[in-house]
């Protein structure tokens, strides 16, 4: 079983060109329970590695995971970017357990692979990272959601090869939009392959698209955690029968 730094390391290598953009928070505890058998999908919606093309894999749990590994093989370097804490001993509003067993689980296969410093990025999400209501007093709010700064701009995008970016996922989520149309405005095409299709598609124009107030509204509604990444215990409504105090911080 190797380490939280031995299985970060793999998944953002020293001299890989898009490392800098890889989140360390679902490697920040140790790994316990790992997969014995992380099955990685065969894929047949792409041909095979494609130095003009950006994969965004956008699916729900440790799917997005074996995907991306499944496109590793293909020669994509996969760059996770989850950011939502995991919770474990509290009820999480955002399960991400099973995406950090497969994260450590997968850093095996993914060390096996012949993978070039300059090959083009699969950027990993869980399309559950906002799927769930506000938040709720009781529960470990571990929503997250990605900014523009999360991802490289169109510029570096371009300079690097890139002219199209495939976004498998059964649709684009509102935090994706506002990085997808940026790319778009500026001459890179955006597709979406939801399950075996892949198309060509025009990104809508998200609410408070280059707002200011935007970063601002969207972390306020969020818990930040002080150590990285988000997510934290949401405290119980004050019990009358306390004192004024207020339970449930765990």
């Amino acid at each position: 079983m190797r380490d939280n730094l031995q299985a970060y390391k793999i998944w953002a290598p020293d001299g890989a060109r898009w490392t800098q953009w890889a989140k360390p928070v679902m490697f920040m505890d140790p790994a316990e329970s790992l997969f014995t058998n992380l099955k990685i999908p065969e894929i047949d919606w792409i041909q095979g590695l494609e130095q003009d093309t950006m994969i965004i894999v956008d699916l729900p749990g440790p799917d997005g995971v074996t995907e991306s590994l499944a496109l590793a093989r293909r020669g994509y370097r996969p760059v996770p970017l989850y950011n939502g804490v995991d919770g474990r001993v509290f009820s999480m509003a955002v399960k991400v357990g099973e995406i950090r067993k497969a994260l450590f689980a997968g850093a095996d296969k993914l060390a096996g692979y012949d993978i070039s410093p300059e090959a083009p990025p699969v950027f990993m999400l869980d399309s559950n990272r906002m799927e769930v209501s506000g938040k709720q007093p009781g529960t470990f709010d571990n929503r997250w959601c990605v900014f523009p700064q999360d991802m490289p701009s169109a510029s570096f995008l371009q300079k690097a090869g890139i002219r199209r970016v495939i976004v498998r996922s059964d649709k684009i989520r509102n935090d994706l939009a506002h990085i997808l149309l940026r790319y778009q405005k500026e001459g890179i095409e955006i597709f979406i392959c939801p399950e075996r299709e892949t198309k060509k598609i025009s990104v809508v124009k998200p609410s408070r698209f280059r707002s200011i107030s935007y970063r601002f509204r969207v972390i306020m509604g969020l818990t930040r955690n002080g150590a990285g990444g988000f997510g934290a215990k949401i405290p119980e409504p004050m019990d009358s029968t306390s004192g004024g105090r207020y339970y449930g911080f765990g």
